[in-house]
């Protein structure tokens, strides 16, 4: 049965600017997540747990800021409204804190060299976390409907999306290509110093297009409640409310394993790409373009899926076809059974296989922050409060969670196995060492995603759960 819609929609004009700063996001997931990683550990010479341990330890201070940006955005009083200031604040110190992070001086040691990646990290993670915890908040504020959520959600996602694979492509095009005289553009090191100027402009101007854009709201949003003096008791108080929530935790969970599922896919993906596969910097810019058909599918076709089956069923239906299907092509070379590196057949399988299982990983992209908004209604009718910021703390910490765990993950397994460092020509890696990368990857990601499934299932929220709670809050304040 499909359901209407109804009331509560959002402007097409206003779902383009609020998807558009994303972009944002989409780059700099794209460059944590793909070439961060490498940059340091291939390029550079850190090892790889080093590595692992700066982008961690920006995580950590993640936990602390995510929840600390919700409560203060939540209570904030100004005449551009809880959300906006923020949003406003961050744009110039998130791109000037990513340019560095791909410009660290030149010369420094392994102790000033990660000292430098820890800094610049949580430089990123903080001004992004300024941004992003309090433009997911407008989701929950801007419609209460069901569905006009999850169709505002993809907007977001599909402007993320876009943005991390435009740039990705970019980046293997120009900034990483082979030049004459090296043997792999990825080993270039002033390659990321143009990547990382390009990147900080795009983060900049998407932040501040989607405030600007947004700002028209502004009178329409929900008020924060009375002033009170900002304390560290209050912003436990309302992290322990919100952890009170049951759904929530579950999603929470679930979400941070669908995460550093993810994040240690990219990651590794990479190195799975130059030395496992053994694709050069043009293969891998096609290996980018039927992922952006496919997350254009994704998006058109969540909603309608959602409106049928509702969000919690559709999340179980795409988390296990990711565990059945997304570790497959490591396993089946694992066995001996896909073509060898070289063979043009080889190519057209992976980009077949990326542009199957995207889909569904982007579509739980979109549904997760939906659900989450869902729960902010549930939240509500426990409490008597709304904590858009620090509910939606939980979006933005898995997905630095993909990142920092995932780095964390990656950096360690790269050390256990030794895989070699500062390599002058790809094909000089030892066979053995890229088995042991394989044998790493399959494994870890079924794992990863086989939690994520089992988490979902105890998710509680249907459409009609939803429908009553929106009933019962409507009931208190007066209203039909």
């Amino acid at each position: 049965m499909t359901h209407p819609a109804g009331p509560d929609r959002v402007p097409l004009s206003l779902k383009l600017f609020y998807g558009s700063g994303s972009v944002s996001e989409g780059i700099k997931n794209a460059a944590f997540n793909t070439f961060l990683l490498f940059y340091y550990n291939q390029v550079l010479g850190l090892p790889g747990t080093l590595s692992g341990i700066a982008l961690f330890l920006a995580l950590c201070v993640d936990a602390v800021t995510d929840p600390l940006v919700g409560s203060i955005s939540d209570n904030h009083h100004s005449r551009w409204g809880r959300r906006h200031p923020f949003m406003y604040a961050s744009a110039l110190p998130m791109a000037g804190c990513f340019f560095l992070l791909f410009n660290p001086p030149s010369g420094l040691g392994e102790t000033a060299l990660f000292c430098w990646l820890t800094a610049m990290a949580v430089g990123v993670r903080t001004s992004m976390t300024f941004y992003s915890i309090p433009s997911n908040s407008l989701v929950p504020e801007l419609t209460p409907n069901y569905d006009e959520r999850t169709g505002l959600v993809s907007f977001r996602l599909l402007f993320g999306w876009m943005g991390g694979l435009g740039m990705a492509v970019v980046g293997y095009q120009f900034f990483f290509a082979k030049l004459p005289g090296l043997s792999d553009g990825r080993l270039n090191a002033e390659g990321y110093q143009g990547f990382g100027l390009l990147a900080a402009a795009l983060i900049a101007g998407s932040i501040l297009v989607c405030t600007a854009g947004t700002h028209r709201v502004i009178p329409t949003l929900k008020s924060p409640p009375p002033f009170a003096p900002f304390t560290w008791r209050r912003v436990l108080r309302e992290v322990r409310d919100v952890l009170a929530n049951r759904s929530y935790r579950v999603l929470v969970v679930a979400a941070l394993f669908a995460s550093v599922a993810a994040g240690f896919q990219d990651i590794v993906g990479l190195f799975m790409n130059t030395y496992f596969w053994g694709f050069s910097s043009d293969e891998l810019s096609l290996l980018l373009l039927p992922l952006a058909g496919s997350t254009l599918v994704a998006i058109v076709l969540v909603r309608p899926i959602t409106e049928r089956f509702d969000k919690r069923s559709a999340a179980l239906v795409l988390a296990s076809f990711a565990v059945l299907f997304g570790p497959l092509p490591v396993f089946l070379r694992l066995l001996g059974w896909m073509p060898p590196n070289g063979d043009p057949l080889l190519l057209y399988l992976i980009m077949g296989h990326a542009a199957i299982i995207v889909a569904p990983l982007v579509a739980i992209g979109v549904l997760v922050p939906s659900m989450i908004a869902d729960t902010v209604d549930e939240g509500e009718l426990q409490t008597g409060l709304r904590q858009e910021g620090v509910y939606s703390a939980a979006i933005s910490f898995s997905a630095k969670a993909a990142s920092g765990i995932g780095s964390l993950a990656a950096g360690i397994a790269l050390d256990l196995i030794q895989f070699p460092r500062m390599v002058s020509e790809i094909t000089s890696v030892p066979d053995d060492k890229i088995f042991l990368l394989g044998l790493a990857v399959g494994p870890g990601m079924l794992v990863l995603y086989l939690i994520m499934l089992l988490l979902l299932r105890l998710y509680p929220i249907t459409r009609e759960r939803h429908t009553e709670i929106l009933a019962a809050l409507a009931a208190r304040r007066g209203r039909p």
